[in-house]
């Protein structure tokens, strides 16, 4: 069953949350050290369990699937921006005010008044490989928030977050019934909504209507719609231009913001006017990319303190201590994919205890990756060439650099005035040309992964270039098209003939090729002899 909770209203933090109590009902704005808190899961090796025999010691390690997480700058990035934009949406919604019957009448014209979608949209995005722990890392977010709160004194039921996942046939019946089943889930109440709104004649205006309306009825806090990429599976373009503009449009209207998630091929799905609006919106997008072994903090890379903590969850009588080949090993069979890299780590271990040898060596990953993983091994492979032409045949593996590059550079403010243009001549010697690119593309939106790669490209080609001139050849890199290969015709070898005893070849060249030769020789039979 639901668990919904009462409202208890804390001091507003910030002047601005000051007698809002659908804002003041939520619980304090978190530290980085409370998100890394509320986030982290790390499963309990028991000494007890870790003597248990091998067939049920295996039943134990399930947890390292189910239960570990281990947070990142990414989550914390992403903790932020979840806190913010469902306090700001809240802003313009108070239920203490006589101006929020006027937010629910302003949903009765909202289907009818989708031409334009504004400017000014709560939106943001997170966007990444499969596998990478997006939605994983937006469902632990959330778990901090209760979903119901129940208001007392104003009779008000407020739900602060709802997750929708985007139907596979990118309908719009689809989208509001997977709505108002999430809806009815939530508040616990038999399918209610579903049963009200979702008719056999209900028409699409219709429906979009219905769902504004409640929305803004139950003071939705954040609107997370997940597997955005479905849409690009729609047969017909208008519909996913047309789901895209509602949602902008729902956050213009009622102020409720919406986080879309998804993989890379989602990353060309949004309109003009959907960029627009994620550019002028004050929380920005999120590249949730693969983990990296890039180190320039000198604390190590993300890949090493993930694969640490990982490590360390071994049921192993006598457990195996991490060596830099181990971690090695694992980051190129899993390609930083933090899916790939707990399920190998979890199977070898599996595999390791079954047989009784309790030892992850180099020969039991290639084992287990060939054996049980075998359905990605042309992923993997694709990452493991770093060629954009074969990781782009898996468009659910990584955003098109070239995609990345434009997009960031142009949401990049840039003028002559600026520090692009020219060194400052009294940087200290490790900031370099290449350094300081890296942390601008970095800056600009580009993941810590890709930017290195698409700097050191762009001063290998323009190494007299400054940095203004080096963003700018960035910025065309996506114009280039690839030259097509040369093909070479095959070399055609003339062998020579072998011939065998009373070869007819032989017969033709020397005696001639007619009629009587070959049956005075005696290779054409007789049919008459066999009648």
């Amino acid at each position: 069953m639901a668990v919904f909770e009462t409202a208890k209203y804390i001091d507003a933090e910030i002047k601005e949350y000051e007698d809002h109590p659908l804002i003041n009902a939520l619980p304090r704005i978190n530290s980085p050290k409370d998100t890394a808190e509320l986030i982290r899961r790390i499963p309990v090796v028991s000494p007890e369990e870790v003597a248990l025999p091998a067939h049920i010691r295996r039943h134990a390690m399930l947890r390292i699937m189910d239960g570990f997480l281990y947070p990142t700058k990414a989550h914390l990035q992403l903790e932020q921006t979840i806190s913010t934009m469902i306090r700001q949406g809240y802003l313009s919604r108070n239920i203490a005010n006589k101006s929020y019957q006027e937010t629910l009448n302003r949903t009765e014209k909202l289907a009818d008044d989708s031409r334009n979608a504004g400017n000014e949209a709560l939106v943001s995005s997170v966007i990444g490989c499969s596998g990478a722990g997006k939605s994983t890392a937006v469902e632990a977010v959330l778990s901090g928030y209760p979903q119901v709160i129940m208001h007392s004194s104003y009779q008000h039921v407020q739900i602060v977050w709802l997750k929708v996942e985007c139907p596979h046939d990118a309908s719009v019946k689809s989208l509001c019934i997977n709505f108002f089943r999430a809806l009815d889930e939530a508040l616990d109440n038999n399918g209610l909504y579903e049963k009200q709104y979702v008719k056999p004649r209900a028409n699409a205006e219709m429906l979009l209507g219905d769902f504004a309306r409640i929305a803004a009825l139950h003071s939705i806090g954040l609107l997370v719609i997940d597997e955005i990429q479905h849409l690009e599976r729609s047969s017909s373009t208008n519909v996913s231009d047309r789901i895209l503009r509602f949602f902008v449009q729902l956050t213009n209207t009622i102020k409720l913001p919406i986080l879309f998630v998804g993989t890379p091929k989602a990353y060309e799905l949004f309109s003009p006017s959907m960029r627009s609006a994620r550019r002028a919106s004050q929380f920005g997008s999120i590249n949730w990319n693969r983990f990296n072994t890039t180190d320039r903090s000198g604390k190590g890379s993300d890949w090493d303190r993930f694969f640490s903590q990982l490590w360390a969850l071994q049921w192993f009588k006598s457990p195996q201590p991490l060596t830099k080949e181990i971690k090695t090993l694992f980051w190129d069979y899993s390609q930083g994919i933090a899916h790939v890299a707990v399920t190998l780590f979890y199977l070898c271990q599996t595999r390791a205890v079954t047989v009784g040898r309790e030892v992850i060596s180099r020969d039991l990953v290639e084992t287990v990756f060939n054996e049980e993983l075998h359905m990605i091994k042309p992923m993997i492979k694709a990452l493991q060439s770093g060629r954009d032409s074969e990781i782009q045949k898996y468009d659910d593996l990584e955003i098109p650099r070239a995609s990345i590059v434009q997009n960031a550079v142009v949401s990049a403010p840039v003028n002559e005035n600026t520090e692009l243009n020219r060194e400052d001549e009294h940087d200290s010697p490790e900031q370099t040309k290449l350094s300081k690119l890296i942390n601008m593309l970095e800056q600009a939106g580009i993941g810590e992964d890709i930017a290195p790669t698409v700097a050191e490209q762009a001063v290998s080609e323009l190494p007299d270039a400054n940095l203004f001139q080096l963003l700018a050849h960035i910025n065309n890199l996506q114009n280039k098209e690839p030259v097509p290969p040369v093909k070479e015709k095959p070399k055609v070898v003339k062998l020579k003939p072998r011939y065998v005893e009373n070869d007819l070849r032989l017969m033709v060249n020397s005696k001639g090729g007619s009629y009587k030769t070959m049956k005075a020789e005696g290779v054409i039979l007789q049919i008459s002899d066999y009648l």
